[in-house]
């Protein structure tokens, strides 16, 4: 069975992130192609004319060529989102937090909400850029409902550790079955994102 964690997803959403770089470039590669193309005609016709014999590349097949390269990484960017979309929705995700939080003491009794920010680091100093970048692509934010992902720490709007904890895991299953019901939506409206 695969370890459905952050690493794991900070890892395809970091595969995610080359991939659609890797299709800007060639979709750049192929409007690039197109205007050389336009210009070749020019140049075709002028050699016709003047009656100079002008060497013909096969355009045709790179195009093809570039085409194919970017239908199978969209497949792939499109496998790899619903892989991270299911896995941040399944019930088996760890997220690997310090159980033992830093509380923001200030925030927590000055607020006058009665809610401070309760951070929850990660573990072993883990980092993931990635994941939170990803998550906010799908979210259009880094929070849902009471806690905020960063790269370095989680944080929970709360005003003390057991609070934190409660709302911790009432966000996170609010989000899974949210993520649940609108998966396909989701894979849909981040795909679109990712063909721009």
């Amino acid at each position: 069975m695969l370890d459905l964690d952050l690493y794991y997803l900070d890892e395809l959403a970091a595969r995610i992130k080359v991939n659609r770089d890797k299709i800007a470039r060639l979709r750049q590669e192929l409007a690039d192609l197109n205007a050389r193309m336009r210009d070749k005609a020019i140049d075709q016709e002028f050699a016709r004319l003047i009656g100079y014999q002008q060497e013909d590349e096969d355009v045709e097949s790179v195009r093809a060529r570039i085409n194919s390269e970017i239908d199978a990484l969209e497949e792939t960017v499109k496998s790899d989102m619903e892989a991270f979309i299911n896995g941040l929705a399944s019930s088996e995700l760890i997220i690997p937090i310090d159980p033992h939080p830093i509380i923001d003491e200030h925030s927590t009794t000055n607020s006058s909400i009665g809610r401070g920010k309760i951070i929850y680091k990660y573990r072993d100093g883990a980092i993931f850029t990635n994941f939170v970048g990803m998550f906010s692509l799908i979210f259009n934010n880094c929070s849902v409902k009471d806690i905020i992902f960063t790269p370095e720490y989680v944080l929970v709007n709360a005003k003390d550790e057991r609070e934190a904890r409660y709302r911790f895991v009432n966000s996170i299953r609010e989000m899974q079955r949210m993520l649940v019901k609108k998966a396909n939506a989701i894979a849909l409206s981040v795909e679109q994102h990712v063909k721009r």
